[in-house]
């Protein structure tokens, strides 16, 4: 997983005497290149928003808490580290709350991109070199989510580019028969046109060509299709209803692949977690409307 220094009010603290707690915790997190501050138990605590980590034994040592800190402990007895971590991340970025949408936007290839989202809010990315390591992350990432709330099914929502047709309906496919049981299950198969031209690497030194172009694709709404009718998409564009979407979409992509500051700007706030993928929606709209406007 990759992540970048957040920039918004959120904060995260550990307070704990464990040296093996500490010592592998100040790996993960510098893997992640998240901050953190020490603070010593007898420390006045940080104002909230802030998340802070120690152990489940050390929970009580910690003075003036209030119920607006969120506290993350550690229990070594019963938790694996790497869930904990998982969890770290998710909250820091996405935030604490049970969420209801779990977005994968995928640019397949021979190197594979992956950009994660949390109802809308960026979570992490990650690039492959093989499909079966992407599933297994997918799966992992739909596992542990699901172990925070076992009532509420957490809709999956996939984005797939559509550059190379076998590649994705075999990737589609996988999806299909990976998560059969799932009944909140979308699929779109979003068109990759250019995403793989831009140019952005040195303004977003931490993520892989492979991880931008996903982070695109998470941009474009695509074509929703479902395990019926997704093996037939291209003949489905003799569908004028189908062949209306695409001529959007296309619209839609041009628009922004001429905005290339805009586009920029965008997927900076994303990635920093100050927009979701619904504001950049809202803002994409409201500049083509004014666009039109001035063009007009």
């Amino acid at each position: 997983m990759k992540n970048i220094t957040k920039t918004n009010k959120t904060q995260l603290f550990i307070i704990t005497s464990n040296y093996k707690y500490f010592f592998e915790l100040n790996r993960a997190l510098k893997r992640l290149k998240i901050r953190f501050k020490i603070v010593a138990f007898n420390d006045p605590l940080p104002n909230p928003p802030s998340l802070i980590l120690t152990t489940s034994e050390e929970v009580q040592k910690i003075k003036n808490l209030k119920k607006e800190h969120i506290v993350l402990p550690f229990d070594d007895s019963k938790e694996d580290f790497d869930k904990y971590v998982f969890d770290i991340l998710k909250i820091y970025n996405c935030g604490a709350e049970i969420h209801s949408q779990l977005l994968f936007s995928i640019d397949p290839g021979d190197t594979i991109g992956l950009a994660v989202f949390l109802d809308g809010t960026f979570f992490y990315s990650q690039t492959f070199f093989a499909k079966t390591n992407l599933i297994s992350n997918i799966k992992k990432c739909v596992e542990k989510i699901d172990e925070e709330d076992h009532k509420n099914e957490i809709q999956l929502l996939f984005k797939v580019g559509r550059g190379v047709l076998p590649l994705t309906l075999e990737l589609i496919n996988t999806i299909y028969d990976t998560f059969y049981k799932k009944e909140s299950l979308i699929v779109n198969i979003v068109n990759e046109s250019k995403s793989s031209k831009v140019k952005f690497q040195k303004f977003f030194t931490n993520f892989s060509k492979h991880e931008i172009s996903a982070l695109i694709l998470a941009l474009r709404k695509g074509i929703k299709v479902n395990k019926h009718t997704y093996h037939n998409f291209f003949e489905l564009r003799r569908n004028k209803e189908i062949k209306e979407r695409l001529e959007k979409e296309l619209d839609e992509i041009s628009f922004l692949m001429k905005e290339q500051e805009l586009l920029k700007s965008l997927l900076f706030d994303l990635v920093h977690c100050r927009i979701t993928l619904d504001d950049a929606f809202k803002i994409i709209e409201e500049k083509k409307a004014v666009s039109t406007l001035t063009y007009d």
